[in-house]
């Protein structure tokens, strides 16, 4: 596809777009998830997470730093051929959407158990969807002040579960090193996949203005600020809960709200959910974003407006699909899987083709 100015961004606004793709579903269930392994040292877990993504971001930024006006849907070719590129590049966009699938089907659930008990969950889906097609058919320039826009709901987020320490207690993560550190490393991996969306970098990069080293740092920097909100989620839902209570509570961040209300306002849980919806949803416009790039490419001549209608239309029924437990088990590891081969080995594979073929892009970065 074309990049004219108009679909240019700052480094700052890339900055948003890694932070808004990396806030996802994950964050409501990873305390959980965390405490379960690592016992009191899930924080410690969250905070090594990002120091492993901020290694694959630096591989994403060494593969696209060599191809600085191409998407990964045009260097693919590139480097691998046209048959096999192409073949890749439909793998990608399959990648892509059954995330925005899986993360919409996750959205539905707790929306689901939460908020609207009766709402059938095809309105829901087809009503999130119609928010996200309105604003993944524009430029990358407008979707980014969106996403500088949502990005303060998180500070909300934030604020809002600081008013859980009122009730809390320190001596539930001690000692911290209890389930030994090498369960604190092995639940740093589940606390990965809840961090995924920098990816996004693969197909935004050549957008974002300015040299490759302020990519890299405006990228760093939206980990770094997201795996800081998730380490303190885990942490707050972990001196909140004791060991005791948290292997019952599945999203701790909402049943430690759900208790607080004040004159106005009763249920905080509820306007908690209501700004991660927001924030999630901006998440699967980064998702849907991503997949119809490459199909505008592929079949559209470049626009990748053209996509979007069909491209909700799957993300719909993979959503649909994952009803029961037993489908979404089954979508949470094929998402795993998927991120290993798409996000970290098969890039740092194609970097290292790319050097030794000493194939690039000859524009000076």
């Amino acid at each position: 596809m074309m990049i004219t100015e108009k679909s240019k961004i700052t480094q700052g606004q890339f900055m948003l777009i890694v932070v808004q793709s990396q806030v996802g579903v994950g964050i409501l269930s990873l305390p959980h998830k965390m405490q379960e392994i690592a016992k009191g040292g899930g924080w410690i877990s969250t905070l090594i997470a990002g120091l492993i993504v901020q290694v694959i971001i630096l591989i994403l930024w060494a593969l696209c730093r060599r191809f600085p006006t191409d998407t990964i849907y045009s260097f693919l070719p590139k480097i691998t051929g046209k048959v096999l590129g192409n073949l890749l590049c439909i793998a990608y966009i399959c990648y892509f959407l059954f995330s925005a699938g899986t993360v919409l089907s996750i959205l539905a659930d707790v929306v689901g158990k939460w908020v609207l008990h009766e709402t059938p969950r095809w309105v829901f889906l087809i009503l999130t969807l119609l928010t996200c097609i309105y604003l993944a058919k524009e430029n990358l320039r407008v979707i980014a002040r969106f996403f500088v826009i949502s990005s303060f709901m998180i500070i909300v987020m934030v604020l809002f579960s600081l008013f859980s320490y009122a009730n809390v207690n320190f001596i539930y993560i001690f000692p911290i090193t209890e389930a030994g550190w090498w369960n604190i490393i092995k639940a740093s991996n589940e606390a990965v996949f809840p961090l995924v969306g920098y990816e996004v970098i693969l197909v935004i990069y050549p957008f974002v203005e300015g040299k490759s080293g302020g990519i890299l740092k405006a990228a760093s920097l939206g980990n770094m600020l997201i795996t800081l909100f998730y380490s303190f989620e885990v942490f707050t839902s972990l001196v909140i809960f004791s060991p005791a209570v948290m292997p019952a509570i599945m999203e701790p961040l909402l049943y430690m709200l759900k208790g607080f209300s004040f004159q106005i306002i009763q249920r905080i849980d509820l306007i908690f959910i209501s700004l991660w919806i927001i924030v999630v949803s901006a998440a699967i416009v980064s998702w849907i974003y991503m997949g119809t790039v490459g199909l505008g490419r592929l079949f559209h001549r470049g626009e990748h407006k053209k996509a979007v209608p069909y491209t909700a239309l799957i993300i719909f029924i993979l959503a649909m699909i994952a009803q029961d437990p037993s489908t979404s088990a089954l979508y949470n590891k094929i998402i795993k899987i998927s991120h290993y081969a798409f996000v970290i080995v098969l890039p740092l594979i194609l970097l290292i083709i790319s050097y030794l073929t000493r194939k690039r892009r000859t524009k000076a970065i």
